[in-house]
């Protein structure tokens, strides 16, 4: 069995670059989709709130490859991030798919994993953390839900182009802060509760560390954005890999 790990794809059509990978991505699990599992870890699409058809018919030819994957045996997690929540009543009700909107701790092979988008590796951005708490409102939820679906869509592509742009930009003049963060977070993270390897997102530097508790060898790795490079992180027999999945032979 084989895990992989995918994040901040910030995917806005089918038809350009990341779009096209990602489906490539798709048929090749469905060549054996029950021997894998698919972790999305947040920010798959640059904008996704509720489930209404301005967002299902957008990205259906995805949608049916992830309903082919899990009728086949395959199966799929959903961590949301911060372009895409408030999902369950379409991922989980329609495709069976479980949706977190924290930290999830899941033994894969012998290892307990720590998985979370990464919303609060950076504890001093506190406008976004502000508007993390605002999104999370259950206020929020319902008209999420009751409004059209093609308003949500409009708005949030607006916001959403201006989010990206803020966290690219900082992601790409603060690298080495940024890493600092990532690794700082989860000794944290691990003060809370043990792991053997935490995987985050949302930060869009890519970034691997291990540190040692006791006899224990920790590791902590942050998925970048496929702004910068389709990848996958791959689990199997509890090693990793980065897979390139421009370049790289599945």
């Amino acid at each position: 069995m084989a895990a992989w790990f995918v994040s901040d794809i910030h995917l806005k059509d089918m038809k350009e670059r990341n779009g096209q990978t990602l489906l490539r991505f798709l048929l090749f699990l469905n060549q054996n989709a029950k021997n894998h599992q698919l972790y999305l870890l947040g920010d798959i699409f640059d904008f996704w709130l509720s489930g209404g058809w301005a967002f299902t018919k957008h990205y259906q030819s995805l949608l049916t490859e992830i309903k082919k994957f899990k009728d086949q045996g395959g199966e799929v997690f959903y961590f949301e991030g911060n372009h895409d929540f408030h999902l369950d009543v379409y991922w989980t009700k329609k495709l069976k798919i479980p949706v977190y909107e924290k930290e999830e701790y899941i033994k894969i092979g012998d290892l307990i994993v720590r998985l979370e988008h990464g919303d609060f590796i950076n504890p001093d951005d506190t406008n976004y953390l502000k508007y993390r708490a605002f999104i999370r409102q259950p206020y929020i939820e319902i008209f999420s839900h009751i409004l059209p679906s093609f308003f949500w869509k409009y708005v949030g592509e607006k916001l959403s182009d201006k989010s990206r742009g803020r966290t690219g930009q900082y992601a790409k003049q603060n690298q080495e802060k940024v890493q600092t963060l990532i690794r700082a977070y989860s000794h944290t993270a691990y003060q809370e509760k043990p792991f053997d390897l935490i995987i985050t997102g949302h930060m869009h530097v890519r970034d691997e560390y291990s540190f040692q508790v006791g006899s224990r060898k920790v590791t902590s790795i942050n998925l970048g954005t496929w702004l910068e490079k389709p990848c996958a992180l791959k689990l199997e027999n509890d090693r990793f890999q980065m897979i390139d999945l421009e370049i790289d032979h599945l």
